[in-house]
């Protein structure tokens, strides 16, 4: 018999099971990212300028990639390369609350380079947003204990049965026991290349969502740091590589915005320009952003129009490797006004940069530049040196022994205007370099010879014939160009590496002029970058002490470099060589390679690395002939005329108008 209200089968009362049913359901409204954030996250003024609830009208940039960890969304992979203050933070840790406070039941990694950053983003971040949202969500997956609050240090658990744990990337080899679905890895071109003998630690990150596979949720970001290096430039160009393409205010037209370029085909500017005052400061309003269509000028008041979700989208460019892997580039020309200004930016770049002579003015600020406002891995100077490239720098007007002053001065700003020597010493040889500069320190290899010496103790005794072939090399050898001027070596520097005392007596025999040198990578965290510095040998006479890696890094580009004389003058220290120049000597400028080093800190730095037994006579030689100079200018500015640097104008014109290192007649 049926119970009264109990069943009805034509569905009028559900009774007693619909009151149960109704009882056990719990119903959660559906929300993607961005909604549950902007109607949940709370942002204080002791975070942020722009407190209250966080919306996304000053980042439209963040609302699509939010969104792509949705659970209903079909993206897997989330890769994003970025400048600084594109509020990257912040939009990391919306994912979080998302996944915390909406999914509720699934399992998320946080990881960094190491622990301990992982941790401080914790405690100093992810807890306290919570905290000032008013979300009281955290909880032990002991729930029969009232001491524990789901907050711990290698995990925080919260209602739902779900939890983050923090990680490190130097640790990511042990992390086996771990099955993910949100991983979300921060800053991964500051983890290392490889952890041990496990390999890429990103690959590592990604195996721990293998349960997940087909619902991974994965967040792969970082600003670049080093091209050829960078985890997140491979990263990127593993998905669509989109870019966010605004509409100009004026035609209309979508573009990306890029950094100051130049229409080839019209010669039109677009991109980022600016005016100078008349002191030749930067004129700070005069800032803009040229349409690249139309040469609009866009001010810094009309850049939340310009970025904003109604005029600018997200557009793809390749085809992503596999499905369901997006990818971003974030300039921070992006910024909104009140974090990085486009005024900051141009700052930036006339820092690292001189636009009048159209080259770097400061390395490092350039790379803080690229990396930071451009987003985008900065290529180290001085890497790898092809043989085609410095093949390039052969010149067919001379060959050794000649100076060719009738074509050099239509191709520089000058002559010739000295010729310096440089000296490297090993045991059976003397590999000896002439070099001949004109103003702006372009190098003309003037003549390339290897002194021999096989006897038993060879170049170690200054009794070796070799040194007697050198003496004569400096003291009496006249190098005459073909437009009459003669020219004697006025400064000579011999490497002391090898065979320090040998080198030191030698060239004490010299009251100046001929100085031993000693060759240093690096200098130390807290010494001041000086590329040469004087010191006092044993003899009581003085040598030199060169920062190698320095000027190595400053050739390096300028062998890559190439000039035809259909470029007009010569830029700063393009060097050339003789005809004939053997392939084997130029191999010489090629043999090293920059690559990365641990320091003892745990810090990384680079330094040039020689392969052992490699040639590398002509790099080195190149290296203390440059340095030759500069010994040289600080000399006649500095203990000569009492200036406070080296004045490099002076210095030229002064050696030009007196003629002072031409031989006499």
């Amino acid at each position: 018999m049926r119970r009264p209200n109990e069943f009805d089968i034509k569905g009028r009362s559900s009774g007693y099971l619909e009151r149960r049913l109704d009882s056990l359901i719990t119903t959660i409204e559906y929300k993607t990212p961005v909604d549950y954030n902007q109607e949940t996250r709370y942002l204080p003024q002791s975070v942020t300028r722009f407190s209250g609830y966080i919306n996304y009208d000053m980042t439209p940039y963040w609302v699509e990639i939010l969104n792509n960890f949705d659970v209903q969304s079909p993206v897997r992979e989330t890769i994003v390369k970025k400048g600084v203050q594109v509020a990257y933070t912040t939009a990391l840790e919306s994912v979080v609350l998302y996944v915390a406070g909406h999914v509720r039941t699934v399992p998320a990694m946080y990881a960094t380079a190491d622990l301990g950053l992982a941790n401080g983003r914790m405690s100093n971040n992810i807890i306290p947003m919570f905290q000032q949202s008013g979300l009281d969500i955290f909880q032990s997956s002991d729930e029969d204990s009232t001491r524990k609050r789901g907050i711990t240090k290698s995990q925080l658990q919260w209602i739902g049965g779900g939890y983050l744990i923090p990680y490190g990337a130097i640790n990511a080899a042990k992390m086996r026991q771990f099955s993910i679905m949100y991983m979300l890895m921060d800053e991964v071109d500051a983890w290392k290349a490889s952890v041990g003998s496990d390999g890429d630690p990103i690959r590592l990150f990604k195996d721990r969502c293998a349960a997940f596979w087909g619902v991974r949720k994965i967040m792969i970001g970082s600003t670049p740091l080093l091209k050829g290096e960078s985890h997140i430039d491979r990263q990127f160009l593993r998905g669509d590589q989109r870019e966010y393409r605004v509409k100009c205010l004026k035609c209309g037209f979508p573009q990306a915005l890029v950094w100051s370029k130049r229409n080839q085909e019209t010669g039109q500017k677009y991109g980022m320009d600016w005016d100078y005052l008349d002191s030749g400061e930067l004129d700070i309003d005069s800032v803009r952003y040229q349409c690249q269509n139309c040469g609009h000028a866009h001010q810094e008041h009309d850049k939340p129009k310009l970025i904003h979700k109604d005029n600018g989208e997200w557009v793809p460019t390749a085809e992503p490797k596999e499905p369901g892997i997006r990818s971003y580039h974030i300039t921070s020309l992006l910024s909104p006004a009140g974090m990085q200004p486009w005024s900051k930016a141009v700052a930036l770049w006339l820092e690292a940069w001189n636009p009048a002579a159209n080259r770097v003015r400061d390395v490092r600020a350039l790379q803080v530049f690229y990396n930071n406002v451009l987003g985008e891995s900065f290529e180290v100077m001085g890497s790898k040196i092809s043989f085609a490239a410095v093949s390039a720098h052969r010149r067919r007007c001379y060959v050794k022994g000649q100076i060719p002053n009738s074509q050099i001065v239509e191709w520089c700003p000058s002559p010739v205007l000295v010729v310096t020597c440089s000296v490297d010493v090993h045991k059976d040889s003397l590999f000896v370099a002439v070099w001949g500069w004109t103003a702006d320190m372009c190098c003309w290899l003037i003549d390339y010879i290897r002194i021999r010496d096989d006897s038993e103790v060879g170049c170690g005794n200054l009794e070796s014939p070799a040194w007697s072939k050198l003496r004569e090399i400096i003291e009496q050898r006249v190098f005459t160009a073909d437009d009459g001027r003669r020219y004697r070596i006025a400064v000579t520097l011999v490497d002391a590496g090898w065979s320090p005392s040998t080198v030191t007596d030698w060239c004490a025999q010299y009251e100046s002029g001929v100085y031993p040198i000693v060759g240093r990578d690096r200098v130390g965290k807290a010494q001041a970058i000086q590329e040469f510095a004087p010191f006092k040998t044993q003899s009581g006479t003085v040598g030199y002490r060169l920062l190698v890696d320095h000027y190595k890094d400053r050739i390096a580009p300028v062998l890559r470099r190439e000039w035809t004389p259909e470029y007009g003058i010569q830029p700063q220290y393009t060097f050339n060589a003789p005809m004939d120049t053997t392939d084997a000597e130029l191999k010489e400028l090629t043999r090293e390679v920059r690559r990365e080093k641990e320091l003892p800190n745990g810090g990384t730095t680079h330094v040039w690395h020689r392969p052992h037994g490699a040639a590398n006579e002509l790099w080195d030689l190149m290296v203390y002939g440059h340095a030759s100079v500069e010994i040289l200018a600080w000399a006649i500015c500095v203990q000569h005329f009492g200036d406070e640097t080296i004045d490099w104008a002076r210095f030229w014109d002064y050696i030009q108008a007196e003629r002072l290192f031409e031989a006499k007649q």
